[in-house]
């Protein structure tokens, strides 16, 4: 290493002073050479010396040369200005790796620098080369049959390599409220260091779109043109980021993604910059974002009134970004629509009501009017953010398909095929089928077609599994055998509609041995409730002593049943991902009692 680093500083040649080599005798008997190739780097390679990183080595490699009967060729790696240079008379000439026996050359960045600095090369500059080796064994000399190009920039400036920490790269998508100012994604990496003596190191976060070719595989990105930037907190200093989900959010907007509930995925590193130097993360993280847009409904014909912070929620129209609806029972009054839970001048909030100059149905969030409810009702209400549209439209839902009397016909699905309201976004009804293959619900007496109105009907099906329920890419529901059948649909968390088809029969089960004893096996004898029709179930006990007691619809199972809500009301506890509902008490004594699943009442008699 010596040596190499003495030829490095003492071998290099100035034209003037180089001596012209012999290329010929290049036969491959006796004492000559055969012809060899170069490898790296690469023709054309660009090479740009980072003054952070003066240590750092450069390779240059080659293939070996045939050797003649005895003696083994050593080599000498060549470079000229490729404007006006030439090789036969090399600006630079440098002996390989151990003393020229290698066919690897091995240099610093700073002793590249070094090099062209004695040759008046200035600092910074860029500088095009031509470059080749040659091999002698003593008596033969022979060059490379190639000759590469190279461009090398002189060190300057420099920042040393880092690397990105967080968020861990994925391709699994995260939800996020555009509007909030108070959740935030922290980017963080690795410091970078300047040059001894160089300008202070800044970062920008780059962001970029993720993009696959028609193959499927990612397409490079060009870093020197990201979709947008955001610099590094304390104005660039600090080696995080700290980006509100709304300030990404808007960045992703202003730069095209303008579907707010459509993923989107990107790519995204860093960049440090000392001086003129811009040195980028060793790596590329992606990140999966849905703009998790929320609407919610508030007013005085809402349940909750005029308080915003219980305004509801609306479901997100899987087949219309950007439009939502549900099935609430309105008041006759007024109502509006929030993004937010809180009124403007909240920070982010937005609500938006009937725009005064347009016809009715039409929104504005700028001088806007509070929408009119002149009827209390049932209502399916849907809001088009896209469109600017609201809809007031009969909340309904109805059971179709060939396992129900009215099989596949929606005109006739109401009213004997109809689930009654029994709570914002849940319909429940025993309902009769006929033993059919499969069913759906729906909440108008018309099918919609693909790519109609937002306010056109809705239907549903089974999701990925039983129980899960989707309005797009649904399936069939497997028809019950014949007879009556309690239907639900359930859309009470509006991220997860769900549905339940369980048996049409009612059980008592408590604490009294008379009720079982809170037994609830398949075996055990439960007192069946009568079915009278419109909901209503209704038993006579005799109890020993005072207990609580459920209602339950089948026997071994506990995730279906109603429990108590207070005041003479129940709670339907809709599988296992519902909260187990409390135990009504009841007092000792012969006891009528009578369920409305309908009205959601117990009595008690």
């Amino acid at each position: 290493m010596k040596k190499f680093i003495y030829l490095l500083s003492a071998v290099i040649i100035l034209i003037s002073g180089c001596k012209k080599a012999d290329f010929a005798k290049n036969d491959p008997t006796g004492e000559g050479l055969v012809n060899f190739a170069l490898k790296t780097p690469s023709s054309g390679a660009k090479l740009v010396l980072n003054a952070a990183t003066p240590n750092d080595p450069i390779s240059i490699t080659w293939t070996a040369a045939k050797p003649g009967l005895t003696t083994t060729p050593t080599y000498k790696w060549i470079a000229a200005l490729k404007a006006g240079g030439s090789l036969q008379s090399p600006a630079l000439e440098i002996s390989s790796n151990t003393s020229g026996a290698s066919t690897t050359l091995t240099l610093t960045q700073k002793q590249i620098d070094d090099a062209l600095a004695s040759k008046g090369i200035a600092a910074g500059a860029t500088t095009e080369f031509i470059w080749s080796v040659v091999a002698t064994n003593g008596d033969v000399k022979v060059q490379s049959t190639d000759v590469f190009n190279i461009t090398i920039t002189r060190m300057k400036d420099g920042a040393s390599p880092f690397i990105l920490l967080g968020p861990t790269s994925t391709l699994t998508s995260q939800s996020i409220n555009p509007n909030s100012t108070a959740d935030i994604f922290t980017f963080n990496w690795t410091k970078s260091k300047p040059a001894t003596g160089g300008p202070a190191v800044k970062y920008r976060v780059l962001y970029a779109e993720r993009k696959l070719d028609v193959n499927g595989n990612e397409i490079a990105t060009d870093w020197s043109t990201p979709l947008f930037t955001i610099a590094a907190d304390n104005a660039g200093i600090d080696s995080f980021a700290k980006v509100t989900y709304k300030a990404l959010s808007d960045s992703m907007f202003k730069y095209g993604f303008t579907s707010l509930p459509s993923p989107v995925t990107l790519k995204w590193t860093v960049v440090a910059t000392s001086g003129t130097w811009n040195q980028f993360a060793d790596y590329t993280n992606n990140i999966v974002i849905i703009r998790e847009v929320k609407i919610f409904i508030v007013g005085s014909a809402t349940p909750n009134g005029w308080n915003a912070a219980q305004a509801i929620r609306m479901i997100p129209d899987e087949s219309n970004f950007g439009t939502f609806y549900m099935y609430v029972f309105l008041n006759a009054g007024e109502m509006k629509f929030l993004n937010l839970q809180a009124f403007p001048p909240a920070a982010g909030a937005v609500d938006w009501g009937q725009n005064p100059s347009l016809a009715a149905g039409n929104l504005t969030a700028d001088g806007e009017v509070n929408i009119p409810v002149p009827v209390a009702g049932v209502y399916r209400v849907t809001f088009d953010l896209t469109n600017l549209k609201f809809f007031l439209q009969n909340g309904r839902m109805a059971t179709v398909g060939d396992a129900t009397p009215a099989s596949w016909n929606p005109p006739a699905v109401f009213p004997t095929q109809a689930l009654t309201f029994i709570g914002t976004n849940r319909f429940l009804g025993i309902v009769p089928f006929v033993g059919g293959n499969s069913f759906k619900m729906i909440d108008d007496n018309f099918w919609p077609s693909g790519g109609g109105p937002v306010n056109q009907p809705r239907d549903f099906g089974r999701g990925a599994s039983d129980g899960l329920m989707k309005e797009v890419g649904e399936s069939n529901i497997s028809g019950p055998a014949t007879g009556n059948r309690r239907i639900v649909w359930d859309g009470a968390d509006v991220l997860n509609l769900r549905y339940s088809s369980t048996q049409a029969k009612v059980f008592l089960i408590g604490g009294d041995a008379a009720i079982g004893g809170w037994n609830n096996s398949p075996a055990t004898a439960l007192p069946e409730m009568t079915y009278t029709g419109n909901g209503v179930w209704t038993a006579t006990v005799t109890l020993g002593s005072s207990t609580a007691f459920k209602f339950i619809v089948e026997k071994g199972v506990w995730g279906y049943q109603y429990g108590d809500a207070g005041t003479g009301k129940v709670i339907w506890r809709n599988g296992d991902q519902d909260p187990d509902p409390g135990a009504i008490n009841i007092s000792a004594g012969t006891r009528t009692i009578t369920l409305n699943e309908y009205t959601r009442t117990v009595t008690i008699l």
